[in-house]
């Protein structure tokens, strides 16, 4: 059974798909997936003390002190996170302070931005407490689907589930001027054909949440997308049941911080 996120591998590169799965090909840490990878963990581990924070709030209580709590929550979070992380920042040569100092303006704004909007939300409805947090929409974190039949499996980063299961994937880095990227528009229509198999209906819309842009958008379910994944899959399996290694891409960005551009570009 294949993983969503091979098919975006392949998209970006048969080849590294190949020697990673295929070849069993271990990757050379990089800095900039590692850090990356950081952001991302941070998101995953920092929604633990959500229902705590947002619970916790009065009608007494100001902005200012709300947010504290929120950066507070982020602070630790990615202290937590870059502990985690010690032995790979360590390979390559990076400090925690450094990373930390790298990352934390970005939490900073994503601390103030949620608290407002939470904070706004409970002013307007007057709702406090308890009742604010069961009356806010809520999204299930690391869902984890599979599929017989697709023969694909996938772990989605939020699942909302008061709109009818609405894949939601997070993304830290750059975002399109417009729409989304092809391999995220990808991730999240297999998204939709798990969860739609999963749960026993038909989900026609998913989002890519580009968090530097502060922006969400949509993906909508088509046959088109639907077409195009399936045959992803199928040429993701033709690959991993091949014996010939594919040829190098020719795209010269993609290889700069590639773990196995040495491996690859001293194989046949």
């Amino acid at each position: 059974m294949i993983a969503v996120t091979d098919l975006t591998s392949f998209m970006y590169c048969p080849r590294k798909l190949y020697f990673r799965k295929v070849l069993k090909i271990k990757e050379d840490i990089q800095e900039l997936p590692v850090k990356g990878i950081i952001k991302h963990k941070v998101y995953e581990l920092v929604v633990r003390k959500d229902r705590e924070i947002i619970a916790s709030l009065t009608e007494k209580e100001s902005l200012e002190d709300f947010e504290m709590k929120f950066r507070r929550n982020y602070y630790q979070t990615i202290l937590l996170v870059l502990r985690m992380y010690k032995k790979n920042l360590k390979e390559l040569e990076l400090k925690g302070l450094e990373v930390y100092q790298e990352i934390w303006p970005f939490f900073l704004d994503e601390a103030k931005a949620r608290s407002k909007e939470i904070y706004d939300f409970a002013k307007e409805n007057n709702i406090y407490g308890e009742a604010l947090w069961m009356k806010l929409p809520k999204g299930l974190p690391e869902i984890r689907v599979s599929s017989e039949a697709l023969g694909m499996r996938g772990i989605v980063d939020q699942v909302n589930v008061d709109e009818g299961f609405i894949p939601i994937e997070i993304k830290t880095g750059k975002a399109p001027k417009d729409g989304v990227w092809k391999e995220h528009k990808i991730q999240v229509g297999a998204y939709m054909m798990l969860l739609s198999e999963h749960y026993g209906t038909e989900i026609k819309e998913g989002y890519v949440e580009y968090r530097m842009a502060n922006e969400k958008r949509k993906v909508v379910m088509n046959e088109f997308l639907r077409e195009d994944i399936l045959d992803l899959i199928e040429r993701v399996n033709e690959l991993l049941k091949s014996d010939s290694k594919p040829e190098r891409v020719k795209v010269e960005w993609k290889c700069e911080n590639c773990g196995i551009r040495e491996k690859c570009y001293s194989a046949e």
